[in-house]
């Protein structure tokens, strides 16, 4: 695909450097989200967006080169390839223009111009096109052919012979076909034609020819999706003077030949009988391409922001309190998940209501929002007032209006095995609170037809804009982490590298036996090279016992890790409990430093979900041999002393800090810097495995240097100093 990195250059505005990477990263099978966040140099200077768009510009030439190769075996069959238009035909990157050169071999044999080559006149049509004959008038070249056919009956019926017949091969020109296309595309003009000429949505486009350049990208899509539902024609011309003109300078040779006028009148046949109807789509769907370019960013940038605040959205309760006996309660997620449903009995009238238990750890599990309450049915005040008793803040309470016709519970989605034991009140409820949240996480199982989640979402076809969506989903759930358990279902599945194969290998080997690392993976039977590079980051290990497994870093940015642990003097686990430490960082290049604060302190933060859990297998105490002097360990103070403090850093025995390397400062006493059960980065400082003693110290620890805290005799003292004066 390196072939096409200057096109990329191009098109993108990039480095030839960068686009011949880009290119590399394609053929070796990478994937745009591995490219976004863990190759260096890209992940810096493209965003998510560009990349999937190259992308599908990568995929489309694919599909070229397969055309190309087709083409030439056309042409060989037809015993008409040379090597200077085998080179011509693999150098052409416009699929447009591989179209332009098969034609000539397959042409339409009940054509007027195939109809006329047939009569023998491709002589007389050869000697016009040539335009050489500046004395002989045409009508007079065309009397030997009289007769040649029972159709050619007269002059003037061999003269429209050639009318067709050149028509048809000037059609088929190459340059022309091109020029057609430029022109359409920089100086044509849009003409609307309703189906309905009354319809007023439309009425102002009526009679008038719109500039391409007057157009925007939106309302042009909108027009184009309007054609698709057939409700409109949408031409594109241009001025057929100008056009005309076009063809002449590039037809006409000579001026002065007898051929002349009949060549002009060819040409005035053959643009809108002939090459209009053939370029006019090609130029369409280029204008259609750029506009979904431009609102597809748009689309992206939004809805990725969007998806970030959805995700942290609160769950919300919707009560339909019109049953004669009970409440009906549904619990539903910020992201539109269905958390679960129950009942409440309504109170006897004239007694006071008491909310049940049940019902009361119910809420309290879910913890909503926002209560909404269909319009059809009374606010349960009663019920509400207790719900509210039990938080802090008062719940937002919001009438939602009740839609039969577009209700999502009667979706293809709703039907399936996991909403059938749900009452039919109970799935209605749970597509109101759909159609109030209108979830961007739901798109892509509800379709397009239920809610709106973007202005520019109705200029793409439901396939296109569900395509940008998912895209977007993806790139979340990557970006979150996907534990090893889950990968079967997961985003990783949808990546080139990856089979199904090598998914069920993965999950089965993780039901054997848990694994400890990222680079476990790699033990995986049928896991490739491409397939661990692309994959490895996004994987979680929840139970891992190096907290940067738990995490999306990347294992090739082990490294990187080490050399800011190893200059910040930090722990893995201090440095996933604030990974903000890491911009104290002196990174070498911009690059770097890019990369860090974009890409590696979100990676780190990823694993602080599991802070809470322990490795599935027991961790092995390390051998004094084992621990390496100068390293910086995460430990837990067991134990403290006048002369020091004893910390388990999960070797056989523990190691002590003696009091004059607890900090960088003068320390009276151990408990002024520590108290027992505290987690504290040390530092290694020497390991005598004869005695058995491991030498610790907190001291030169950087940002993480331990703040000493005033003794009881140092207050003391204070005191008396301030009683006294």
């Amino acid at each position: 695909m390196i072939e096409f990195s200057k096109q990329i250059c191009e098109k993108w505005t990039l480095s030839q450097e960068l686009a011949d990477l880009l290119c590399t990263s394609y053929e070796k099978g990478d994937s745009p989200y591995y490219l976004a966040e863990y190759n260096l140099r890209i992940s810096s200077l493209i965003d998510i967006s560009a990349l999937w768009e190259i992308y599908d510009y990568l995929g489309s030439m694919e599909e070229l080169v397969a055309k190309r190769k087709r083409l030439i075996n056309a042409y060989k069959k037809a015993e008409k390839l040379t090597a200077a238009l085998e080179k011509r035909i693999n150098h052409i990157t416009d699929s447009h223009e591989l179209d332009d050169l098969l034609i000539p071999l397959r042409p339409n044999p009940r054509s007027k111009g195939q109809l006329a080559s047939r009569k023998g006149i491709e002589p007389l049509a050869d000697l016009i096109f040539s335009q050489q004959e500046e004395v002989t008038p045409v009508e007079e070249l065309s009397v030997p052919y009289i007769g040649k056919d029972p159709s050619l009956k007269t002059a003037d019926d061999v003269i429209q012979a050639v009318k067709d017949l050149l028509a048809e091969r000037f059609s088929y020109d190459e340059t022309a076909r091109m020029m057609a296309r430029e022109f359409l595309y920089d100086d044509g003009f849009f003409e609307i034609i309703p189906k309905n000429r009354k319809d007023e949505k439309y009425s102002k486009y009526v009679g008038k020819s719109i500039p391409v350049k007057e157009i925007s990208n939106e309302e042009l899509l909108r027009l184009f999706i309007a054609e698709d539902a057939k409700t409109i024609k949408l031409k594109l011309n241009v001025q057929l003077f100008r056009i005309t003109e076009l063809f002449r300078h590039h037809f006409i040779s000579n001026p002065d030949s007898t051929s002349f006028d009949i060549i002009c009148e060819i040409i005035d046949d053959m643009w809108p009988r002939l090459l209009y109807p053939s370029v006019e789509d090609d130029v369409k769907e280029r204008f259609r391409a750029r506009a979904e370019s431009f609102a597809g960013k748009e689309i992206i940038s939004d809805l990725t922001k969007g998806l970030s605040e959805e995700l942290s959205r609160s769950s919300v309760f919707i009560i339909d309190s019109s049953g004669k006996k009970e409440f009906t309660i549904v619990a539903v997620s910020g992201q539109g998940e269905l958390l679960g449903a129950t009942a409440e009995k309504k109170g006897v009238p004239g007694k006071s209501f008491v909310l049940s238990e049940r019902l009361r750890q119910f809420f309290i599990r879910h913890r909503p929002s926002a209560i909404l309450v269909p319009e059809t049915s009374d606010i349960p005040e009663e019920l509400i007032k207790q719900l509210n008793a039990n938080l802090t803040n008062q719940i937002e309470i919001k009438k939602v209006k009740v839609s039969t016709k577009n209700n999502p519970s009667q979706s293809g989605y709703m039907q399936q095995r996991a909403f059938a034991i749900l009452e039919p009140q109970t799935r209605d409820l749970f597509g109101l609170a759909i159609l109030y949240l209108q979830p961007l996480s739901l798109i892509s199982h509800l379709g397009t037809s239920f809610y709106k989640v973007h202005p520019l979402q109705d200029v793409f076809s439901e396939e296109k804009f569900l395509k940008l969506v998912s895209r977007i989903l993806e790139y979340v759930q990557l970006l979150k982490g996907i534990s090893i358990k889950d990968v079967v279902d997961s985003p990783v599945s949808k990546l080139r590298s990856v089979s199904k194969e090598l998914l069920q290998a993965m999950r089965t080997a993780e039901s054997a036996e848990p694994l400890d690392s990222k680079s476990d993976l790699l033990k995986i039977k049928g896991m490739t090279e491409t397939a661990f590079r692309n994959i490895a980051g996004f994987i979680v290990i929840p139970n891992a016992e190096d907290p940067i497994d738990r995490s999306t870093v990347h294992p090739d940015m082990f490294p990187l890790v080490e050399q800011i642990v190893n200059e910040l003097t930090v722990s893995h686990e201090t440095m996933v409990s604030n990974p903000d430490v890491i911009n104290s960082f002196s990174a070498e290049d911009a690059l770097t430093r890019t990369y860090l604060q974009k890409k590696l302190i979100p990676q780190i933060q990823t694993a602080q979900r599991f802070q809470s859990l322990i490795s599935s297998k027991v961790k092995r105490k390390l051998k004094l041999a084992e621990v390496k002097e100068g390293a910086v360990v995460s430990g837990k103070v067991t134990n403290i002393t006048q002369f020091g403090v004893f910390v388990n850093i999960n070797a056989v025995c523990d190691g002590l800090i003696h009091i004059s390397q607890l900090a960088d400062e003068y320390v009276e006493t151990p408990d002024q810097v520590v108290a027992v059960g505290d987690r504290v980065d040390v530092r290694i400082l020497k390991v005598d495995t004869k005695k058995r003693r491991i030498s610790l110290s907190m001291k030169n620890l950087g940002n993480k240097a331990p703040k000493v805290k005033p003794s009881k005799g140092q207050l003391d003292n204070l005191a008396e100093h301030f009683k006294n004066r």
